[in-house]
């Protein structure tokens, strides 16, 4: 941990609000457990840097006397202003002591206004800010020792391609060029899944990882702690892909001859026993379609039917997966009575059952549900067997769709599953 100075609590403060603002929570107003787990998963999703939910929690109540580790900050400067911590210390510092700026006012960057004013409370905290800024140069002198300052995405070689078209398991050849760049270690990450990494070394030009299950996936090129380039990798398919999850078995794929029929997706509670599925325990059942649908994310129609059976889950739930090139929807439903587990996600707007009520998205799942969702030009609305449940507003755009999924808490099935252009 390092000492803690008003600019670096200031700068801290601006790193938690514009990523609450990011992941659609509300946190100075009421905190809850489920706050915190979701933005545990909101940090390693945009980052791929695995925060404690300790530290997480420290960290938003303000419970510390030291800042948290640098590769910490670091994480949280990337989401928010896609820079690393000392970087926008050093950006504040040049805007701090240049003649343009009036000796009583602080400059904090913000992603929409370049810079925003702050006035400080007082003479002291002025002085405070102005050893902080001391502090920070005499640390950008070694900064180039350290860490890979001074490197643009656009310098860092970084490709892949696909072994195989339209199936899993399917081997990806990254070849990349990292020679530039200082850092103790370096990894390639295939998504935001900080387990699903290898490391990669200097010298070396090409690295090979296998995907198991179809996705739109954001491949990372990680630095120490730090993302220095993304790309797109696409795993493709003809058709539903349907994985079996249950510790200790993982993207177990049940192949299409075992389908319930050629028109319903999915299988009997049999075929999950033969598979080695204990179905008395909780299990997930998740179907991948991935394809470049060309369509955009911003108009279409997505229409399901599905259903659930009864087998050892007391709260049975799907969640709806519409993913684009750039953001995703996740529209989740449950049995009756288990609406307070339901999260939405829809682009950069959430929704938690703890804090919202969401009870209409509650339902008989054991019995088939039809499920519709309408994106009429960045206004959503979600519909329950022909009844209007949820209306929404979004801003950042989709892009273009390229999967969709379903992910069951239990044994599901799909039927007259379709998405089509506006």
């Amino acid at each position: 941990m390092n000492d803690i100075n008003p600019i670096d609590k200031e700068l801290l403060d601006r790193l938690k609000q514009q990523i609450e603002e990011m992941a659609g929570l509300s946190l100075h107003e009421s905190r809850g457990q489920k706050d915190y787990e979701f933005l545990e998963f909101f940090i390693e999703e945009k980052s791929g840097v695995k925060i404690s939910l300790t530290t997480i929690k420290r960290i938003w109540r303000n419970e510390f006397n030291r800042l948290p580790h640098l590769s910490t900050l670091d994480a949280l400067s990337k989401i928010a202003y896609h820079k690393d911590w000392l970087t926008l210390k050093l950006d504040l510092a040049q805007i701090l002591t240049g003649k343009t700026v009036p000796p009583t006012e602080t400059f904090i960057p913000h992603p929409d206004k370049p810079f925003e004013k702050i006035r400080p409370r007082s003479t002291h905290t002025r002085l405070f800010a102005i050893t902080g800024i001391i502090l920070v140069l005499a640390l950008l002198v070694f900064k180039n020792k350290l860490f890979k300052n001074g490197i643009r995405a656009g310098d860092v070689q970084f490709s892949a391609k696909t072994s195989v078209s339209n199936t899993v398991p399917n081997t990806v050849v990254f070849t990349y060029n990292i020679d530039s760049v200082n850092a103790r270690k370096f990894y390639i990450q295939q998504s935001w899944d900080k387990k699903r990494r290898v490391e990669i070394t200097k010298g070396n030009y090409q690295q090979t990882d296998i995907y198991y299950l179809p996705g739109y996936y954001m491949a990372k090129i990680i630095a120490d702690d730090s993302i220095i380039r993304e790309i797109p990798v696409h795993i493709r398919t003809d058709n539903w892909v349907i994985a079996a999850h249950q510790p200790p078995i993982e993207n177990k794929i049940l192949p299409e001859a075992d389908w319930v029929s050629k028109d319903i997706i999915g299988v009997k509670p049999d075929v999950l026993v033969s598979n080695k599925l204990d179905t008395k325990e909780p299990f997930m059942l998740t179907f991948h379609n991935s394809r470049d649908f060309n369509i955009d994310g911003n108009r279409f129609v997505f229409r399901t039917d599905f259903r659930m059976d009864s087998t050892g889950v007391v709260c049975p739930a799907v969640a709806v997966l519409i993913k684009g090139e750039y953001e995703y929807m996740y529209v989740n439903l449950a049995h009756k009575g288990c609406e307070s587990n339901i999260n939405l996600s829809i682009s950069n707007r959430r929704f938690d059952g703890k804090k919202t009520d969401l009870t209409a998205f509650g339902t008989q799942m054991y019995g088939w549900q039809h499920v519709s969702i309408i994106n009429r030009n960045k206004f959503v609305s979600i519909a329950l067997n022909n009844q209007t449940i949820f209306e929404t507003p979004y801003k950042k755009h989709l892009g273009k769709l390229k999967e969709i999924g379903f992910i069951f808490r239990g044994n599901g099935i799909i039927k007259n599953t379709q998405i089509t252009r506006l």
